[in-house]
């Protein structure tokens, strides 16, 4: 079975590394292909930007020189008009180069870019008063004199492409050693489940994010729940073994002696011994399943009275058993408590505190001390006091264990005590021995 285990985890392990990686991965070529899109767009978004404020000032040169030129006009000055670098002004259509084509044909106030198949030139129409008339003007302007050319577009391109690939290129990197960092406790953590042998505790390195420490705190905590869910089942099979294998002896026991003796009295005798045994047999059958099914049966039994002669027959195989050990039981009455569980969980319960202080006596004693288990029922709890050997380590932390003494059955006691909200609390008793508390919440019958 060990085998079987290690082969089944072994891939395990293996798969869910390569998953972490991969996610690493992944996550890169996707940010990679969002900064491809993203440098695309700019590039783009540049080119369009250069080409718009190219013509931009070129336009705001032509309009503004509009005021310079009419005032040149009104001066007398010829057509056409040349405003270096390269402006040049009309304001008849005789002086229009063939190769402009027919300028007046654009309406006023046009200040634009003309494209044809022999020219690209701005042009801004406008007219103003040139001796009493009104005179039409145009202010042309050649676009292949102040446009960037071919070969500087393309230097211009080139370094915003080698500027967008090294930026991708530092950003992948910085993405990808990020990634791998935060990816890093999972990576821990997928290792750590799959050794065959995993770690008592699950931990992941000082840097890593909170989340991953509280995920690594959640599956310690999940972890020892489930190593409590054991340990409860481990308890409960030993608590069944126990409290089923003297019955059962009993019975059989009985049974052969039934055969023997045909005395009436006897046998009686006989038949009230099967009869008490397999009530206890079913009493402890109904605490186990009590206890193991999943539905919440705390309140499916109405609060009643603990009463004094209820809790006599319940614990009296165990008392009897104790006073065989040389141990005195004492029971005190100090009120009535009123209580849900049904005898059969009572007597879980008690019987286990009761076993336990049994297992946890002292063995060597005084010559006129006598070991003593006393039991105290109040109306807000219960007392269950001895006088052995006190706590282990184990107890006072307050966990079930494998020891005999007081931490046999604690597992039980705790599971049913949240089950019916009662309270249970272990302390050392004075001068020696160990004094646990059953408090009960308050119920009205």
């Amino acid at each position: 079975m060990a085998a079987d285990r290690l082969t089944t985890q072994v891939p395990h392990a293996a798969t869910s590394n390569r998953t972490a990686h991969s996610f690493v991965g992944r996550l890169t070529l996707y940010f990679v292909l969002i900064g491809v899109l993203a440098s695309g767009l700019i590039y783009l978004m540049m080119i369009f930007m250069l080409q718009w404020v190219e013509d931009e000032v070129s336009l705001n040169n032509l309009r503004d020189s509009a005021p310079y030129v009419i005032k040149q006009f009104r001066k007398g000055s010829p057509e056409p008009l040349v405003l270096p670098p390269n402006i040049t002004a009309f304001h008849s259509t005789d002086f229009i180069p063939s190769n402009y084509g027919q300028l007046q044909n654009y309406p006023l106030g046009f200040n634009g870019e003309i494209n044809d198949d022999l020219n690209e030139i701005f042009l801004y129409r406008s007219e103003f008063v040139l001796n009493g008339r009104m005179t039409q003007l145009f202010i042309t302007m050649p676009a292949e004199n102040i446009e960037l050319n071919k070969d500087q577009w393309n230097g211009i391109s080139g370094f915003i492409i080698v500027f967008t690939i090294g930026l991708i290129l530092l950003f992948s990197f910085a993405i990808f050693k990020l990634f791998r960092r935060l990816i890093a406790p999972i990576n821990q953590l997928s290792m750590q489940l799959g050794q065959a042998t995993p770690p008592t505790e699950f931990t992941v390195s000082q840097s890593a994010a909170k989340e991953f420490g509280i995920l690594t705190d959640s599956l310690n905590h999940y972890r020892q729940q489930n190593e409590t869910l054991i340990k409860q089942e481990q308890a409960f099979a030993r608590y069944a073994s126990h409290e089923l294998r003297t019955p059962l002896s009993i019975v059989l026991g009985s049974a052969k002696l039934l055969a023997q003796k045909p005395d009436a009295d006897f046998q009686h005798r006989q038949r009230e011994r099967i009869t008490r045994a397999a009530q206890d047999m079913q009493n402890t059958v109904e605490a186990l399943l009590n206890i193991v099914k999943q539905e919440k049966s705390a309140n499916a039994n109405p609060p009643r009275q603990l009463t004094e002669q209820e809790l006599v027959q319940t614990l009296e195989t165990t008392i009897n058993q104790a006073k065989q050990q040389d141990i005195d039981v004492i029971m005190n009455w100090f009120g009535t408590p009123i209580v849900q569980p049904n005898s059969a969980v009572i007597k879980m319960l008690l019987t286990n505190l009761i076993n336990n202080a049994v297992n946890a006596r002292c063995e060597n004693l005084a010559t006129e001390e006598v070991s003593w288990i006393k039991i105290s029922i109040f109306d807000d709890r219960i007392v269950v006091e001895d006088n052995g050997q006190g706590l282990s380590e184990v107890e006072k932390g307050h966990q079930g264990s494998e020891l005999a003494g007081h931490g046999l059955g604690l597992v039980i006691i705790d599971t049913l005590c949240q089950r019916y909200n009662w309270k249970f609390n272990l302390e050392e008793n004075q001068p020696k021995g160990c004094i646990a508390t059953l408090k009960l919440p308050k119920l009205t019958s």
